[in-house]
């Protein structure tokens, strides 16, 4: 099941305000869809999502920064009467909560539902969300945002470019150190570049790319060093590659974090497969979920 979220817009506005909730929970969910998107036009910080399961349009998902200017907040989130119980809320609470973290960095996420609303109590339980003040009809709801390890987008957070090649240049080799300025110059899909932060400090990076390009010296390569760049394959795309980890912090898992982040960013991009090549094993083909 492949959940995505899509910003609203002249394309998809209409599918989504054909979307409903049962009539028992109208009690409850009382707005329609096309509320929410004459609001989002008036507040400056409101971002409206289409909620997809593959091409289909099953639900509708908002957020943006509060009246602080601070933390984030999610309203709406609203799924079709005919694709709930299926784990799409939770799927699309995690790409807002994502988004709302990786744009404006909040300490913490906001969200209230109506008291009678079970079902919205034990979504938002399950994903963090602990009450921190209530009114007469609603549970005010807040998640902490975690930073001691993260992983960024260098296009959304440029200000870590020179960290990042420094990792590279020392852990990796020279012709590598150039990918986080490639990945800052180019305005199609790739490559694209992820950096690990753990306490303000980049500790590892991996990169998605159209093609896998290599030179020097290759991890697993038994040959003489590669004096040119090199293209391993034409036909296939796209490559996870590099996947480095500083030493003083392999063994704990990070590396596994990154590579289920390009697999996921691959996904998000609309490609089924992506490639990775190690010097154990050499070529590996990858499936999206």
């Amino acid at each position: 099941m492949n959940i995505t979220i899509e910003p609203l817009d002249t394309n998809n506005w209409l599918k989504v305000c054909e979307l409903s909730v049962s009539e028992e929970q109208k009690q409850v969910f009382a707005i329609p869809n096309v509320y929410w998107i004459g609001i989002s036009r008036y507040e400056e910080h409101t971002e409206l999502f289409a909620i997809k399961r593959g091409e289909e349009y099953v639900g509708l998902i908002g957020g943006g920064l509060d009246e602080d200017g601070n933390s984030g907040y999610i309203n709406p989130l609203m799924i079709d009467e005919r694709y709930q119980r299926q784990g799409i809320a939770a799927t699309a609470m995690r790409l807002m909560m994502n988004d709302l973290i990786r744009k404006y960095h909040v300490p913490c996420i906001h969200i209230n539902h109506r008291k009678e609303n079970y079902a919205a109590a034990q979504l938002y339980e399950k994903l963090g969300f602990f009450v921190y003040s209530e009114t007469d009809k609603e549970f005010c709801r807040s998640y902490k945002v975690d930073y001691e390890v993260q992983i960024l987008s260098l296009r959304e957070h440029p200000e870590w470019a020179a960290p990042c090649r420094a990792l590279l240049l020392e852990h990796f080799n020279e012709f590598t150190s150039q990918h986080p300025t490639e990945v800052l110059a180019s305005a199609e899909p790739f490559p694209q570049g992820y950096l690990l932060l753990k306490d303000n400090r980049v500790i590892g990076w991996t990169g998605l790319h159209e093609k896998e390009v290599v030179t020097g010296r290759v991890y697993g390569w038994e040959g003489p060093r590669l004096a040119t760049e090199e293209v391993l394959s034409e036909d296939l795309s796209p490559w996870i590659a590099p996947l480095v980890v500083h030493p003083d912090e392999r063994g704990n898992r990070y590396g596994k974090l990154l590579l289920e982040h390009a697999q996921k960013e691959a996904g998000r991009l609309g490609f089924k497969n992506v490639y990775l090549t190690t010097g154990e094993i050499g070529l590996r083909k990858v499936w999206l979920p």
